[in-house]
């Protein structure tokens, strides 16, 4: 069996597998708290901390033929019990710390096995330092747990391609049927196994593996009947621009370095992301078939099919309705990684070519850095924020945020701080809140900013920059800004980086 090796082998590979993984726990501990909580982490808190029954409520109650949300519930039901330990930060966002470190794990075991101990071993270490995974275990969202689910169906899958026994079959059956539940994108994975099993024309695992297929419809049929109105919610309002090549160009610099960098770096960045896929492309291709461990040519097709036709399909999909999400696809970066670990490993890369590389340990640690302490839009000081109104308001104040993405962190931060924010102009792309989960939260969008005002002799409008500046690219004023210049007047501003907060006083 691939991945074999002796007691003294296997010792020092145990050592160090624990080494990686103390490694990637310990970078995603790294301001696990103090980094700020946007709008999707703060919604899935505020969420999932309301009961099961309300929060199925808030998903699938239809409006106007759609379902009011997009997303299975299988992550918000298990925060919601997870939440009985507190809702800090930290708390929220433990739990995608550790699917995150059992993923480097997982990463491992699946190298080990496709290929060799070498070759797991390396792509754990890629994992571990990889920014982009780094990043999403640390949100307090479903996509470390929507990773872990697609390695363990990707694991099994391939076990069951070796030796097509029904326990791993089913196995990879109830996965991928639980990663349904958590994302709607994790159809991709299933999509590109069936698409490699059929293509490498393994004729005796078609059976098991339809059988398989027809137990993970089985599976997720109560939920299934729930997709097409979560589908018409996609087409009625979802902010996704429709991709062009240069999403395909920013997803890998996504896997390779993860966004956001500071724009000095972006050159090299790109430089290095493209040089590291052509390598692995080049090299990969010339890994001769004794140079994996199974003495074979489809593992190595399965991992190159995993990290290419998942975002081929979702980019070639999103053509006519635009799903394109690269977190959606995390688990195509560990594919990557482990295609990247199999290339340096069993090939002999020039020494100038290795010299060529030195740069990139650097750059990814600078990466992390910036990714750290980013504290820009969408994650903007909104703590600091809630300090300075709590501090500055007077009593009859109201406090009015532009829009729902700097409220409902500013709420979930301090719930006890009156604070109202503006719906999204109905029908728009970013029209995505629908009232009933609006109702099951409690936290009611107003119309506009007169009702959001009300009589209120003073007001604080709080708004991001960016907001701002995009109304000045479309030669439009923001609205609620707007509204307010004309009936009041500004007095003072607080500027915490790109989040404004202005004061209007009543003339």
């Amino acid at each position: 069996m691939p991945g074999r090796y002796d007691g003294s082998s296997a010792r020092k590979s145990s050592s160090l597998v624990i080494l990686i993984l103390l490694l990637g726990f310990s970078l995603r501990l790294v301001r696990l708290d103090a980094r700020e909580m946007w709008y999707d982490e703060a919604f899935a808190v505020l969420y999932a901390e309301k009961d099961l029954g309300s929060i199925v409520q808030g998903t699938v109650t239809s409006v106007g033929g759609a379902s009011a949300d997009i997303h299975p519930l299988l992550y918000y039901f298990f925060l919601h019990g997870w939440l009985e330990l507190g809702p800090s930060p930290f708390v929220a966002r433990f739990p995608s710390v550790v699917f995150g470190v059992l993923s480097i794990c997982l990463v491992y075991v699946l190298g080990r096995e496709l290929f060799t101990t070498g070759v797991g071993l390396l792509a754990s270490v890629l994992t571990a330092l990889s920014p982009v995974h780094i990043w999403y275990s640390q949100e307090a969202r479903m996509y470390s747990l929507l990773c872990l689910l697609s390695l363990l169906s990707i694991y099994f899958f391939a076990r069951a391609y070796r030796d097509n026994r029904w326990p791993h079959w089913i196995a990879f059956a109830f996965c991928s049927a639980l990663s349904l539940y958590v994302h709607n994108l994790a159809f991709l994975i299933p999509f590109t196994l069936i698409v490699f099993a059929l293509a490498t024309r393994r004729w005796s695992l078609v059976p098991r593996l339809l059988a398989a297929y027809v137990v993970i419809a089985v599976l997720f049929l109560p939920w299934l009947v729930l997709v097409p109105g979560q589908f018409a919610k996609v087409q009625q309002a979802y902010w996704v621009a429709k991709p062009g090549l240069s999403e395909l160009v920013r997803t890998l610099l996504v896997f390779t370095f993860n966004l956001p960098i500071p724009n000095w770096l972006l050159p090299l960045v790109l430089f290095y992301s493209v040089l590291l896929l052509a390598l692995t492309l080049h090299l990969a291709l010339r890994t001769s078939v004794g140079e994996t461990a199974s003495g074979s040519r489809w593992p190595k097709g399965l991992v190159l099919s995993l990290f290419l036709v998942p975002v081929l399909t979702m980019f070639i999909v999103s053509q006519f309705k635009s799903v394109y999400i690269e977190r959606g696809v995390l688990v195509c970066a560990l594919a990557y990684y482990i295609a990247m670990a199999l290339s340096f490993s069993r090939s002999r890369p020039p020494r100038l070519l290795l010299l060529s590389l030195l740069p990139v340990p650097v750059l990814l640690a600078i990466s992390l850095e910036y990714q750290y302490t980013y504290s820009l839009f969408p994650r903007s000081p909104f703590r600091d924020a809630n300090a300075y109104l709590r501090e500055h308001r007077e009593d009859g104040d109201a406090i009015v945020h532009d829009n729902k993405l700097s409220f409902f962190p500013s709420h979930y931060y301090d719930r006890s701080l009156a604070q109202a924010y503006v719906r999204d102009e109905p029908g728009s792309s970013t029209d995505t809140l629908a009232l009933p989960t609006q109702e099951v939260l409690g936290l009611l969008a107003q119309p506009d900013i007169s009702q959001a005002a009300g009589d209120a002799e003073r007001v604080w409008f709080v708004v991001f920059q960016r907001a701002l500046d995009e109304g000045t690219e479309l030669g439009v004023e923001n609205e609620s800004k707007a509204w307010l210049d004309s009936r009041y007047s500004p007095t003072s501003v607080g500027v915490f980086n790109d989040l404004i907060v202005y004061l209007y006083e009543a003339p």
